[in-house]
């Protein structure tokens, strides 16, 4: 999927008839509009995967030593925000970001606790993955709040809450970090 000069490839790695449809498409264009909000200017690849909770719990468990699911990881490979808003000299393959994976299942229970919908839910996990390929944060105070307004941000300008469309109440109150 791409959308300027950013590259999305979105895959459905679930198993399972419970999997919840997803629209790859819809997705792949929030990470690849997010990514060039953020500044990237150069062609740009990032792969975007939806996994079960048995693949994020061992990708975490290798990679943050964590032993629960979580729901969302972020590989960066090349870039950083500097990098990415530099043009690409003639001739560059373009800049491989790395990939962001998110687990619906994990999301779905997260939006129940805050009471939005999985597609809020999902937007905001999209939005937080891609910025963490752009080398943003939240591992103190000061990077978790700048991270929470950008990814708030993105997601008001790119995203309409799923709890603020016609015929559904209030407004959607979105967790972030």
């Amino acid at each position: 999927m791409a959308q300027g000069c950013v590259a999305v490839e979105a895959t459905d790695r679930r198993r399972g008839a419970a999997a919840v449809p997803l629209d790859l498409g819809r997705w792949g264009l929030l990470a690849a509009a997010a990514a060039e909000r953020e500044g990237v200017r150069r062609p740009a690849e990032l792969g975007l995967a939806f996994v079960g909770e048995t693949e994020i719990a061992e990708l975490a468990a290798d990679w943050l030593d964590s032993d629960h699911p979580t729901d969302v990881l972020a590989f960066p490979v090349e870039a950083n925000s500097r990098r990415a808003r530099r043009a690409a000299p003639a001739g560059d393959p373009p800049l491989l970001m790395g990939d962001v994976v998110v687990c619906p299942l994990v999301a779905a229970r997260q939006a129940g606790e805050a009471g939005h919908s999985l597609e809020d839910e999902l937007a905001l996990l999209v939005v937080h993955g891609v910025l963490h390929l752009l080398g943003h944060d939240h591992a103190g105070p000061l990077e978790s709040l700048r991270m929470k307004r950008r990814t708030r941000a993105l997601l008001a300008r790119l995203h309409r809450p799923a709890s603020t469309h016609p015929g559904k109440p209030g407004a959607a109150a979105w967790r972030a970090g």
